[in-house]
């Protein structure tokens, strides 16, 4: 991420949707009410992994996490968290408070016990597998069908390894000599797995800078990308034995702030109440995204809404106004020609 800020030569995981390589995919955009990225630092393009870890180790975003993937899952399913701390609180809470089968994994495992757990993922013992990130590469069990991304990034190629865990196609399916495109996509939606699902989970704010299927998914060549980095310096000095016993003392603390939450989790009962605030977007077949779907930048009576909510007033308003910026106006003017569009079609 320190090296290049976009993908420079691929076919591109749409490309192999539509071309039958790939199995197709479903996209939702879950809401974690309770975080809100706008804290949250950023690092080498990403965001800071120890700020991020603070905002979702919050035992309610680990609930609405839990409530998400309850509400979301379809056949195996893998849950990626920000650290195996949550990663392991997660998989407590999805067995104990929501029945499901759940286990996690995680890089300093014992070997046998990591590998038992993910054979019992494959066996299909295990409805939902937790994790950091052991199973973001190298990790191949083609009958995933659900992946909920408890991690939001910024990071096209970690959003592009975890996802990558669910676009292969059930075996025997498309690794046929002398298949054409059309029989490929044929026998994917013929399958067992004719589709995968992503479950993109972003805070409150909405926050445009967060990597979700459609920006992976749909064609933005036009468009270019404005990607801001903040690489954190770390110094060189040597620390203080002052500095020194403050960071024991911090650690310490931490520690004990851990044990206390592992108490309570494990007395703890019931299952985050409420409804999952979700939404599944509208990708079209020719992989761009529909205009309508983004969401209104400006704030107010109608802020956060989809453009396709927005009454047309409000976006002749928008269009016309000179004391907004061009690329706000220009969502408007684009989204009063999709209607006008749809509407000489419809005619």
């Amino acid at each position: 991420m320190q090296f290049y800020d976009c993908v420079t030569a691929n076919l591109g995981t749409q490309w192999g949707v539509d071309n039958g390589w790939s199995a197709p995919y479903k996209f939702v955009l879950a809401m974690l009410e309770n975080l809100d990225l706008s804290k949250v630092g950023i690092s080498g393009g990403d965001y800071k992994q120890k700020e991020l870890q603070q905002e979702l180790h919050k035992e309610a975003n680990l609930h609405r996490l839990c409530l998400i993937t309850k509400s979301h899952m379809e056949g195996k399913t893998i849950l990626f968290t920000p650290s195996v701390f949550s990663a392991k609180g997660a998989a407590h809470y999805l067995k104990n408070n929501y029945g499901i089968k759940a286990e996690y994994v995680h890089g300093k495992q014992d070997e046998d016990e990591r590998r038992d757990t993910l054979a019992a993922y494959r066996a299909g013992d295990i409805e939902v597998l937790v994790n950091c990130i052991v199973c973001a590469t190298g990790f191949d069990v083609p009958s995933t069908t659900t992946l909920i991304l408890g991690r939001p990034t910024r990071s096209r190629s970690f959003w592009l390894q975890c996802v990558g865990r669910a676009t292969r196609c059930l075996p025997g399916t498309v690794d046929k000599p002398g298949l054409t495109k059309e029989q490929r996509i044929e026998r994917i939606k013929n399958s067992d797995k004719p589709y995968f699902k992503i479950v993109d989970c972003t805070d409150a704010t909405l926050d445009h800078n967060l990597i979700t299927a459609p920006d992976m998914f749909c064609d933005f060549s036009a468009k270019e990308r404005r990607i801001a980095s903040e690489i954190g310096s770390q110094s060189e000095t040597p620390l203080t034995p002052e500095e020194l016993a403050e960071l024991t003392r911090k650690e310490a603390e931490r520690r004990a702030k851990a044990e206390l939450i592992e108490a309570m989790r494990a007395n703890a009962s019931g299952q985050a109440t409420g409804k999952v605030q979700s939404i599944q977007h509208d990708i079209t077949k020719n992989g761009r995204r529909s205009v309508g779907t983004y969401r209104n930048p400006l704030k107010g009576k109608y802020g956060g809404k989809q453009l396709s909510e927005l009454p047309e007033s409000y976006l002749e308003w928008g269009a016309n106004n000179p004391t907004l910026t061009g690329w706000i106006r220009g969502l408007y003017r684009k989204e009063i020609g999709r209607r006008n569009d749809k509407f000489r079609t419809a005619s």
